[in-house]
């Protein structure tokens, strides 16, 4: 279960509870330590991150803290990876750990904005995903790998639809995914990249709490 009044704060005190070894968390999760500084450097959808002992995450060279979601999903990432590598194998949300029980909300929140967005803009779709770290795949009429994470990419897909059908989209999560995030976070996380895509060419979009939703993975 992830509620707005907890989920974040969960991840800090998991976090806390981590870092007087905090090598271990850079072997797991592919950031980096600064040692000097008491300071974590984080990649994370192209951007890096810097997270202190306290948990506190922010953008580097700029001392606004992030948003709820991805200062959450941040510190989740770097308390629960795995260490796995890519496997270069893709699975649907709706193969995920109980991702059936939730593929409906996540096609209407996730998948069907990216489609309306960028069924019929493949250049922005491309733009868009460069902005992210994202490189072009072979995959549906447009596709892109974005490094949502160290050890964690996404392939998002566009097909621009005819006559006959309309634009659709899909995003696919690399099948070590379930060992770094829990499907709940993994929700999120396809939710996020839908909104930083589109936010891309769209910015007077709003950003989005999905975190505050209450989410039942069980």
């Amino acid at each position: 279960m992830i509620k707005q009044l907890n989920a974040l704060n969960e991840a800090r005190l998991k976090f806390k509870s981590l870092i007087a070894e905090p090598e271990l968390i850079t072997l797991r999760t592919g950031a980096t330590f600064d040692n000097n500084k008491k300071i974590f450097s984080l990649t994370y959808f192209g951007q890096d991150y810097l997270i202190d002992f306290a948990g506190n995450v922010y953008k580097q060279g700029n001392c606004k803290e992030v948003s709820y979601n991805d200062h959450t999903l941040i510190l989740q990432y770097l308390c629960s990876a795995s260490g796995l590598p890519p496997r270069g194998k893709w699975l649907s949300f709706l193969e995920l750990p109980y991702g059936a029980l939730h593929n409906a909300p996540f096609y209407t929140d996730a998948l069907k904005p990216l489609a309306e967005a960028f069924g019929t803009r493949m250049d922005d779709f491309y733009r868009a995903t460069k902005h992210l770290g994202g490189t072009p795949v072979n995959m549906g009429d447009a596709g892109a790998i974005i490094p949502a994470l160290p050890k964690l990419p996404l392939a998002v897909t566009i097909w621009s639809g005819d006559d006959e059908f309309p634009p659709r989209a899909n995003i696919l999560f690399d099948s070590v995914a379930p060992t770094h995030l829990t499907t709940a976070a993994l929700w999120v996380l396809g939710v996020e990249l839908a909104h930083k895509l589109i936010t891309y060419i769209k910015p007077e979009r709003q950003g989005l709490n999905w975190l505050g939703k209450t989410l039942d993975f069980s």
